[in-house]
């Protein structure tokens, strides 16, 4: 059992993610809770990938990890997952990978401005249901996540962290329009 290169990286993300555990226990309680929340699963994780790689259990010719991302494809957009495959062998053009790069630049740009200017509680579900809809997903599909994703954003640092979610320049706007 001595460690390999392809044991590195695992050890990285023990050592990261217990190193994160350890740093957050100094804060107060509210500050620590959300690293304690997130990183300690990530821990329990890192640590059964760092043992079964260091074992050797993992199984060959069993299913991979490509599989699984695949069949997720095929469940969320429907199609063959052997169509996926070779779509991904295919290889883009420079022109292709040029207009992804600008399409992700793109709505990374208008998440920002909406949370600049409408806050959190707002850019969440606008930036949801617009990015589903203008990818092709169903009303229904595009509602339930927007609803579902500022429903957990609220719960988990609202009310869960009672922290404050920026509100952006419209809110306060708003607020202060209507108070006068």
């Amino acid at each position: 059992m001595k460690l390999q290169g392809r044991h590195y990286f695992s050890l990285l993300w023990v050592l990261f993610f217990a190193g994160f555990i350890f740093i957050s226990m100094g804060y107060t309680y509210k500050a620590r809770l959300i690293p304690l929340v997130v990183c300690i699963p990530c821990l329990l994780f890192a640590l059964y990938r760092f043992y079964v790689e260091l074992m050797g259990k993992e199984e060959k010719g069993g299913v991979t990890t490509e599989d699984l991302l695949l069949q997720g494809i095929k469940n969320v957009v429907g199609g063959t997952s052997e169509g996926f495959r070779q779509e991904e062998k295919a290889k883009l053009g420079k022109a292709e990978k040029q207009r992804r790069l600008y399409d992700i630049l793109l709505w990374i740009a208008i998440l920002l401005a909406l949370i600049f200017a409408g806050g959190f509680m707002i850019a969440i579900p606008v930036f949801t249901l617009a990015y589903m809809r203008i990818k092709k997903e169903s009303w229904l599909l595009s509602i339930l996540s927007s609803i579902g994703l500022t429903v957990g954003v609220y719960v988990a640092f609202v009310i869960g962290t009672e922290s404050y979610l920026y509100e952006g320049l419209l809110l306060p706007l708003i607020r202060a329009r209507l108070q006068s």
